[in-house]
């Protein structure tokens, strides 16, 4: 059983998907797999995917546009990972992103879930700002009555408490946000 499955959802991510692959490629953590969705896309992101040849990473094809919060409630079904890591196909993750939280979570059986915080960048990945978010529980759960103080694709998630919350589709552009909350509710939250 691998630790850590990654489910990247795609869609028409040409212009950065190399660098969002590469970024997982290059993690200090090495017992993962990456689950990638292509969720009907019109550009060359099959092309790019099928340009790795590295047997950790799994290509699906929706037969259609099935659109975000059903392509990751499908995705999670495919994932075989104690826990489960959000990545975009537009995002970087840090060398020791999976580590971190990987031993953050292996530490705390308590915590359902941890998040990062975030630099923000332009497309020639200059940073233009820094996301902070609280990291202690007893302040994430006021935070939460107020916004959401996660970056949806830097979070790791405990497989079963997944598999027992899915996203939401009444939730449409929120729907990482209602999970949070429904989360915060059971158990332990950290960044």
């Amino acid at each position: 059983m691998v630790k850590v499955s990654i489910l990247m959802p795609v869609y028409n991510a040409e212009k950065y998907l190399h660098k969002a692959i590469d970024s997982i490629l290059s993690q200090t953590f090495e017992d993962w797999e990456l689950i990638i969705i292509n969720d009907g896309s019109t550009d060359k992101s099959r092309q790019i995917v099928s340009g790795y040849s590295d047997n950790r990473i799994y290509y699906i094809e929706n037969e259609k546009n099935l659109g975000l919060i059903k392509t990751l409630n499908k995705g999670i079904d495919l994932c075989n990972g104690k826990y489960i890591a959000r990545m975009d196909a537009d995002d970087i993750s840090l060398p020791p992103r999976l580590k971190k939280q990987v031993d953050f979570l292996d530490k705390h059986p308590d915590y359902l879930m941890c998040g990062t915080n975030a630099a923000v960048i332009n497309d020639q990945e200059g940073h233009t700002g820094r996301i902070r978010n609280f990291s202690q529980n007893d302040f994430l759960q006021i935070h939460l009555l107020f916004s959401v103080p996660f970056v949806h694709p830097s979070v790791m998630i405990r497989k079963e408490v997944l598999q027992q919350n899915r996203y939401d589709e009444d939730y449409k552009h929120v729907e990482d946000y209602e999970l949070w909350c429904r989360i915060s509710k059971q158990g332990k939250i950290a960044n």
